[in-house]
């Protein structure tokens, strides 16, 4: 028996017809922005045919890959930017060494971040990170001082919230057994961190909108925790994005 297919009365059609009217505005608003905001950054860029951002460098090892970002700005500062990330990394690029980078666009914000993973000595590999927070209207380094009062915070703050992370590293790691409280307690977990200060050597990254710290530490020791620490485990969210204005 034939199934019977109602035809679709008035107020669905219209119903459907709105949906859709909806739905190209929508695509039309979209495509307007991301024009306009790819017209924006070409009116800054040194080559407008390429990315913001890119990689003037590319060995895909799977072992050791190396990744060098370019800031692809037209600015003195911005120069003098990729000059250090060059002067960073070339002393990493005939070793095995691991390079690569991520970038963020917040508003006027883009924040990149360097990771190197140094496996030259096999036994106790070590981590770097440099960072650099870039206003895109002015073109030139937001100094870190400029971000905590954009966040609305201080280095006191900043420190709290790291103290915070390691303690609830050490607890996790009590739970799964790689240390005994006994004989390791949370000073001696920080001593083989090597952590004598909690704001030394971190580095300022915006990440959807959340203020993070990248902070390198010892993640090999004789308690054999280097596999707990992957590398999320050295991003610090310090204040996250809910009523912050970065446009």
């Amino acid at each position: 028996m034939k199934k019977k297919f109602n035809r679709l009365n008035d107020n669905t059609k219209k119903l459907i017809i709105i949906s859709l009217s909806i739905l190209l505005i929508l695509v039309i608003v979209l495509i307007f922005f991301i024009q306009n905001t790819n017209n924006n950054y070409k009116n800054i860029k040194q080559d407008k045919n390429k990315y913001l951002v890119y990689s003037k460098l590319e060995q895909d090892d799977e072992k050791y890959p190396k990744y060098i970002p370019y800031i692809n700005i037209k600015s003195k500062q911005i120069d003098l930017v990729n000059q250090d990330i060059d002067n960073i990394t070339k002393q990493f690029i005939n070793t095995n060494s691991a390079i690569t980078y991520e970038y963020d666009i917040n508003g006027i914000i883009l924040s990149i971040v360097i990771k190197i993973i140094d496996n030259e000595n096999e036994y106790t590999p070590e981590i770097y990170f440099r960072t650099y927070n870039i206003n895109l209207d002015k073109k030139e380094l937001i100094a870190d001082e400029s971000l905590l009062d954009l966040f609305k915070i201080t280095e006191e703050d900043v420190s709290k919230q790291i103290e915070n992370k390691f303690i609830s590293y050490y607890e996790d790691l009590v739970k799964q057994k790689y240390y005994v409280k006994e004989e390791c307690d949370y000073k001696c977990f920080l001593k083989y961190k090597g952590i004598k200060n909690y704001n030394d050597n971190i580095n300022y990254y915006i990440k959807d909108g959340n203020l993070i710290v990248y902070k390198p530490f010892v993640f090999y020791s004789i308690f054999n925790d280097e596999e707990y620490f992957t590398i999320d485990k050295f991003e610090f969210l310090i204040v996250e994005s809910k009523n912050i204005d970065i446009e």
